[in-house]
């Protein structure tokens, strides 16, 4: 059995309906899963992300606040102990060889004239070697080691204007000993006995481990995870060489910001954004709070810094951090995301992901944890596809036990059916209709292929009682087609006659307009050569009056006895009449006048010889033609119909093609009256032939256009039909096309129109370069079907 066969059959079609609903079933399934089952498994994915990010955030800030504390304990014990070097450098060099190894430095720095009168930096600092122990260090107050005074630093300056017992947080930058990330905490110092600023104490705090805990972090929750500071400078990256650069402030290399990251990496853009937006709703909440407050910090801190080591959006943010400070709370319960972006294609893992923006109190530190959708998704993929399967297996023992029920109960009756109707089918072809009897249906179980049985049995018997009868139908049926057949015959013979005579009509009506065109075009130069003779003949007398005066003096020369009084009146006249004919410019006159009847006969010969490569009396077969040549014949011989249009040509160099160059004049003219007459009497016509070889260089192109009225959309496919006309009743007879159709065809080309209402019609011709011999071409009936 064939493939068209086996799906044709009614068990495979019932199969197929089961499998498409399954189908349908699944798709549903899986569009609830999409619609609803993902985007709420990806939120409570998100949920235990941001639960863990506030885990982590949580967490850092126990180191945070430990050196939050540190350094508000180290302020108090600063400002209570008296002014004396021995007594600073015992107290805090003890407390620095005590401190973790994350803290990598950290001293007491006086405000000038604030540790001693007169004595412009006094500070007490302590820094780890390379070997890792901490040592006291002194250059800072000598000055030509340290032209720029700490006391102007970036660090310095924002904790002077502080106003709360917590750190101020530097920017994030390498450490010229350990080249690992660090940042400073500086507190500002008051003494203890009149609460005066006497300085800041600051601690630098390694932020190596910080990278460690968040690769830690990295791995629990997946995608990558990374910290950024106040001004979104990089603390951690998973890959740091790509956020840190040297600049000429700090040759070491510092930490980029997550702008200048962005510029590189253009797909880090959104995450970029959205740090921007949380520190731009941080000033803004400055602001609101006090900004006189804001403003005077601002401008402070950026003024009072040196070197211009701070830009002025920093000193906004650590302006609006030290105000906000004030009222900030710590509390383990709440949550710290503040945003959550959409990242189209994430440049680190390559694939669509979804970043959570987490912000710290007090240090405004953001933490970024990037997750990728297909992490959020993993387990809607898996209860999808699981579901999916299940069902597909659950689906299978259907699909076959509803197989085996249909072709038991159902599929094999119908089998044998078809069978004993196709070779009841094989008996009705061959006309055995007595053996019908023979191949009865058998009787069924099956209530609806029973009916169908006994009907089928019922039409046997039918045709079988009735087969004499259909015979003697057939028998007449069969005289009565062949005498239909023989009235058909005669109508076409006497169609084809009619044809030939309107044929013939129409050339004939074509003609007396061409001719009555000619008549006139030939009339117009024969009245103006008749003028220009018998203006020659009158300026002849002149000549006449000469020669009669010149014979006169002649005589009267030749005559010895002549008067010389006489002869010499005789030479004056005859020279005033030469000087009149000059004077008159009669010689001038005549060739001109002749001129003009020579260019009169010559339009004449010009009407004749197109008239005879017109009509090709003497070549009426067919030949090697140049299209162009039919084109501008036809156009000599349409003058005088023309003669109120704008008519241009654009004929390019065509090749020889074989055609009866008669009959595409006569085409050709057809299309150019129709075009005339398409235009109105107050309208500029304008009328363009063009020709070409079409792309394939197999057939000749000739376009015909006008701008006349244009023909509607309905008149459009039916103007090539016989007696179809747009013209008034009487104007024309709605052959000019057909003909031109019928020729066109029978020279194995093709004839198109285009028409646009209110400007114009284009008519096409396509005549093939290499065709069948013309002679060998049936003849179309014109008014076939």
């Amino acid at each position: 059995m064939s493939v068209a066969g086996r799906l044709g059959s009614i068990s495979t079609r019932m199969l197929i309906i089961l499998a498409l609903a399954f189908l349908l079933i699944i798709l549903m399934v899986y569009l609830v899963i999409e619609t609803q089952g993902k985007p709420r498994i990806m939120e409570m994915t998100s949920e235990t992300v941001v639960e863990t990010g506030n885990e982590v955030i949580n967490s850092i800030m126990v180191s945070i606040n430990h050196v939050d504390g540190l350094a508000k304990a180290s302020s108090t014990m600063a400002g209570g102990l008296p002014k004396e070097d021995a007594l600073y450098q015992e107290t805090f060099g003890n407390l620095m060889q005590q401190m973790d190894q994350r803290i990598v430095g950290g001293g007491v720095w006086f405000d000038p004239n604030m540790y001693a009168q007169g004595q412009e930096r006094q500070s007490f600092v302590w820094a780890r070697d390379e070997s890792g122990s901490m040592q006291s260090v002194t250059r800072y107050d000598q000055v030509s080691q340290t032209p720029n005074a700490y006391y102007r630093d970036w660090w310095y300056i924002p904790a002077l204007y502080a106003n709360h017992d917590h750190c101020v947080w530097s920017r994030a930058y390498i450490d010229p000993t350990s080249n690992q990330p660090m940042m400073t905490c500086a507190k500002a110092l008051y003494n203890s006995t009149n609460q005066a600023f006497d300085g800041v104490v600051s601690f630098n705090l390694l932020l190596d481990n910080l990278d460690a805990a968040m690769k830690r972090w990295q791995e629990k929750i997946g995608g990558y995870v990374f910290l950024v500071d106040l001004d979104n400078r990089f603390l951690t990256f998973p890959e740091q060489s790509l956020v840190t650069q040297t600049t000429a402030n700090n040759p070491q290399g510092e930490m980029m910001n997550a702008s200048q990251l962005a510029a590189i990496n253009p797909s880090f853009a959104p995450i970029a954004d959205s740090l921007g937006r949380i520190n731009d709703t941080l000033i803004d909440d400055a602001t609101a709070k006090d900004e006189s407050r804001f403003t005077l910090a601002a401008r402070s801190i950026l003024s009072t810094t040196n070197l211009g080591k701070i830009s002025e959006q920093e000193s906004e943010l650590l302006s609006a951090l030290l105000l906000l400070n004030i009222d900030q709370t710590f509390n383990l319960v709440d949550s710290h995301l503040v945003d959550t972006i959409d990242v189209p294609n994430d440049f680190v893992l390559q694939q669509p992901a979804t970043a959570f923006v987490f912000r710290m109190p007090f240090t405004y530190w953001k933490m970024v944890i990037v997750k990728p959708n297909s992490d959020l998704l993993s387990v809607a993929n898996a209860l999808s596809n699981q579901l999916i399967q299940a069902m597909l297996l659950g689906f299978i023992p259907i699909l076959l036990l509803t197989a085996w029920v249909f072709r038991q109960y159902f599929t094999r009756p119908l089998q044998r059916m078809s069978l004993l109707v196709a070779e009841m089918g094989a008996l009705i072809e061959q006309k055995q209709y007595q053996k019908l009897l023979a191949h009865k249906l058998p009787s069924s179980s099956v209530s609806e292929i029973q009916i169908i049985s006994e009907q089928t049995n019922q039409l046997i018997d039918r045709v079988v009682e009735n087969e004499g009868a259909l015979a003697e139908i057939n028998v007449h049926l069969e005289k009565q087609v062949a005498t239909r057949t023989q009235d058909l015959q005669q109508a076409m013979d006497e169609l084809k006659a009619s044809q030939v005579q309107l044929v013939r009509s129409e050339k004939m009506a074509t003609l007396g307009q061409m001719v009555a065109g000619v008549a006139h075009e030939v009339n117009t130069p024969l009245g103006y050569v008749r003028s220009n003779i018998e203006l020659v003949g009158d300026n002849l007398t002149r000549f006449d009056e000469l020669i009669s005066q010149t014979d006169q003096l002649l005589q009267a020369l030749k005559d010895s006895s002549a008067d010389q009084a006489q002869v010499a009146k005789l030479t004056a006249q005859t020279l005033q009449c030469c000087e009149e004919i000059k004077e008159d410019e009669v010689s001038e006159d005549l060739a001109d006048l002749i001129k003009d009847s020579l260019y009169g006969v010559d339009q004449i010969a010009e009407l004749v010889v197109s008239l005879r490569d017109f009509s090709r009396i003497d070549e009426s077969k067919v030949k090697d033609v140049d299209i162009n040549d039919c084109i501008t014949t036809s156009l000599v011989m349409a003058r005088n119909n023309l003669k109120t249009l704008d008519v241009s040509t654009e004929l390019a160099e065509l090749p020889l093609i074989q055609c009866n160059p008669s009959q595409i004049n006569q085409v050709l003219l057809n299309l150019f009256n129709n075009a005339a007459q398409a235009i109105a009497p107050d309208q500029k016509g304008e009328l363009h032939i063009t020709s070409a070889v079409d792309e394939t260089q197999s057939q000749v192109v000739v376009q015909v256009t006008d701008n006349g009225i244009g023909i509607n959309e309905q008149a459009l496919e039916r103007i090539f039909e016989p007696f179809f006309t747009t013209k008034k009743a009487g104007d024309g007879t709605g052959l000019g096309l057909a003909i031109s159709t019928q020729i066109i065809e029978q020279h194995g080309g093709s004839i198109a129109a285009t028409s646009i209402v209110g400007e114009g019609t284009t008519f096409t011709i396509m005549l093939p370069i290499q065709s069948k011999t013309y002679e060998n071409k049936p003849s179309k009936a014109l008014f076939e079907g």
